[in-house]
């Protein structure tokens, strides 16, 4: 989902997280990270709220930007 992705990629610029420290963060390889940005991995919901923890973020609210951009396609 695009709109996730995004999200992810504008929290992790701005805590100023390199790929790098991220994928460090959660112990992964940074490929990992690589293909959730690019789309090519989809989280499921067990590593995203891993993700989102690893970002210092409320998953919360990246559910809250999904529902929104539903809601805007219907």
């Amino acid at each position: 989902m695009e709109v996730l992705q995004q999200w992810l990629i504008e929290q992790r610029e701005k805590r100023k997280l390199t790929i790098q420290q991220l994928a460090q963060n959660l112990n992964k390889p940074v490929s990992y990270i690589h293909d959730i940005e690019q789309g090519q991995h989809i989280l499921e919901i067990v590593e995203f709220l891993r993700y989102c923890h690893a970002l210092d973020v409320d998953h919360n609210i990246a559910i809250e930007v999904i529902q929104d951009e539903l809601q805007k396609q219907s």
